[in-house]
């Protein structure tokens, strides 16, 4: 009986907006099909606010990647678009002593293919400016740079014979250390980096980017630090964040909470304001981009080029927000399907009932 006033209310809600009533019993059997198992879901129209058709949108559920979405919302909010980081290197006192100082750019690397592809600072091509190619063995002081980067740097030179001890050291020991700037190089800024996160869902940049916009207001990086760092940035955008829990910013915890509901809002607020365009410019398209490539060829063609969505999965949860049109209306829509077995089978079969889904409200007044 529940279900059938549901199906009611949602049959009402369907004519109301611009979509056929006739789409709507298609649309109930994908949102409650096995593959979803229940899901966390809504679409709605965001020039009027009507919800075309949900699914317990309020729920709390595990989100995977499209946390994502709010990491860097928060970045962007916070650091700014044009935010960019700058690393250098400097002399010190010492032979063979050298200080790197930075302020923990988050697309840093030490890896050469990933420099070359994605335009990101490579921190070797720094460090190779301090003319250490005939020496056998350095010292590094760091101020402001990730470990990983750190460690990275030391195996690509020890490959090439030098052998390199790294020290943390404060920032009053960093000015006391550094007599003369070497090199440095300056970062992309927030938009590419956030497009790139987006596109590609990459893990350790998002929680960089989210962990920096932490930072910046004062918070701790701890999964409370950036909860509250999160909600406020949802709050300051009129977002309602209840029951927003991260444990990171990447998506990757299983311990993450959020509402459909919450994401929904959040690509609504965003989508006209030009602050955080590069989260809709990174967003894969259906058929075409990022890791939407391989997504509705087969499952949904004619929505082909009017998805625009962030993926994820991680354990027992597939998810994916963004917008969906028809060729006349834009919607912005949420589907976590935190429920399902965690098999490759079941999460293709989830994908696959997403694609449909969203392809029937492709198909629209057509």
């Amino acid at each position: 009986m529940f279900r059938r006033i549901t199906f009611l209310i949602a049959i009402f809600t369907l004519i109301a907006s611009s979509l056929p009533a006739q789409a709507l019993h298609t649309l109930d059997k994908y949102v409650n099909s096995t593959a979803l198992a229940n899901p966390g879901l809504i679409v709605m129209d965001p020039e009027s606010g009507k919800v075309i058709v949900e699914n317990k949108a309020e729920s709390l559920r595990v989100p995977a990647s499209v946390l994502k979405l709010i990491s860097t919302s928060a970045a962007l909010h916070y650091l700014g678009p044009e935010k960019t980081f700058s690393t250098s290197i400097w002399k010190t006192s010492k032979s063979g002593v050298f200080l790197l100082r930075g302020n923990l750019d988050p697309w840093l690397t030490s890896n050469s293919t990933k420099a070359k592809k994605n335009k990101q600072r490579y921190l070797p091509s720094l460090v190779s400016k301090a003319n250490i190619s005939k020496k056998k063995s350095i010292t590094l002081y760091y101020y402001g740079l990730y470990d990983k980067d750190l460690s990275d740097l030391k195996v690509l030179l020890r490959k090439q014979g030098i052998r390199a001890t790294t020290k943390h050291i404060s920032k009053e020991e960093a000015d006391a250390q550094g007599k003369e700037k070497v090199a440095s190089l300056t970062s992309e800024p927030i938009t590419t980096m956030v497009s790139f996160a987006i596109l590609w869902s990459d893990n350790a940049l998002a929680d960089r980017l989210g962990k920096a916009a932490a930072r910046k207001i004062g918070n701790p990086t701890t999964p409370e630090g950036l909860t509250k760092t999160f909600v406020s940035a949802l709050d300051d955008l009129g977002v309602d964040s209840k029951g927003l829990s991260v444990e990171d910013g990447s998506g990757l915890s299983k311990a993450n909470r959020v509402s459909a509901m919450t994401l929904v809002s959040l690509l609504g607020k965003i989508r006209n304001d030009a602050r955080y365009q590069s989260i809709y410019d990174g967003m894969p398209i259906a058929g075409l981009t990022g890791t939407l490539v391989n997504r509705f060829v087969e499952t949904a063609p004619n929505a082909i080029g009017h998805v625009h969505a962030k993926t994820g999965w991680v354990n027992r949860s597939v998810t994916m927000a963004g917008y969906v049109d028809d060729g006349k209306h834009e919607y912005v829509f949420a589907i976590l399907a935190d429920g399902i077995q965690p098999t490759l089978k079941a999460r293709k079969a989830a994908r696959a009932a997403m694609d449909r889904f969203l392809g029937v409200i492709v198909q629209g007044s057509h």
